[in-house]
């Protein structure tokens, strides 16, 4: 069996960029602070990583971290919940002059999300729903964000939305959409000449794709996030993830590890074991390359 710290490992990882990453400071403990996080990204030998924040924009944060920590590169992002405004074009806006290069659609704030939590099993629920809960039991939660209106159409600040990440050149992550909400949205973005989209961990229990699902946006040129922290913490078996990225290829997948719960590993660490279970079923130094560095990198520019 390969160990975490082997020489095929360090292959897998060199010039990896880590695509969600939560880092602090945050409204809940995380595991390491941006800075901590970007000297751990440069001594594992990786090129960078997204700060992502389910409640402030991050690009003013990346912008800090690349003046302090010189020989990686810090990545801005939003998303979109009703922390800053909910489908709100100008967050996006201000976001794009700032330099942010991922923009999700809601994630704890979705209303698919918001459909599904309470009948989870709370042992498998994210680290973030106990901040979400609370907030909804003291009455200062507002309704969930939507991207459709009452005839099913995508609304006009979706769409502004989309025209804006493209101005910018930032991409568009699905975030906790419903796969009908995704699909419908890829679809647009297709239309109107967005070419980096992602489908958030297409394994995560309300946001699951089916292969077949996923085999069929291929046409559309997304790239499937796979993140560690969805297998490693029992959401759903590794076998689920080696199937689906065998089913749509490496040039279509990005590893990515979704870290910063203080009792997980740290981003280097989880993407390093990531790779070793990747490794361990028969996927080559080469092709997990491709989805920890190649993939991201075009991606981010």
């Amino acid at each position: 069996m390969i160990g975490i710290e082997s020489d095929e490992v360090q292959q897998c990882i060199q010039g990896a960029i880590d695509m969600h990453v939560h880092s602090a400071p945050d409204v809940m403990p995380r595991k390491g602070d941006d800075i901590e996080c970007a000297w751990r990204v440069r001594n594992a030998g990786m090129a960078g990583f997204v700060l992502k924040s389910h409640h402030v924009p991050t690009a003013d944060r990346a912008a800090l971290v690349n003046k302090v920590v010189p020989g990686i590169r810090a990545y801005g992002a939003l998303a979109l919940n009703n922390f800053v405004g909910g489908m709100n074009p100008m967050a996006v806006e201000v976001a794009g002059r700032l330099g942010a290069k991922v923009v999700w659609m809601p994630t704890v704030d979705a209303q698919n999300e918001e459909r599904q939590l309470a009948h989870q099993d709370p042992a498998l629920r994210p680290y973030w729903a106990a901040l979400h809960l609370q907030l909804k039991a003291q009455g200062r939660l507002k309704p969930p964000v939507t991207v459709v209106n009452e005839n099913g159409a995508l609304t006009s600040d979706v769409l502004q939305v989309l025209d804006l990440i493209k101005e910018y050149g930032m991409v568009l992550a699905t975030g906790h959409l419903s796969p009908k909400e995704s699909v419908q949205l890829i679809r647009e973005a297709h239309r109107r000449g967005l070419e980096r989209i992602v489908v958030t961990h297409p394994e995560f229990p309300t946001t699951r794709f089916t292969i077949s699902e996923q085999r069929a946006l291929m046409e559309y040129g997304v790239s499937f996030e796979r993140c560690y922290t969805t297998p490693a913490t029992g959401k759903v078996a590794w076998e689920e993830v080696y199937a689906a990225i065998r089913a749509t290829g490496p040039h279509a997948n990005i590893l990515s590890t979704d870290l910063g719960q203080p009792q997980a590993l740290f981003l280097d660490d989880g993407l390093k074991d990531f790779c070793v279970h990747l490794l361990n079923e028969g996927f080559t130094p080469a092709d997990i390359h491709i989805m920890t560095s190649t993939n991201p990198a075009n991606l981010l520019d």
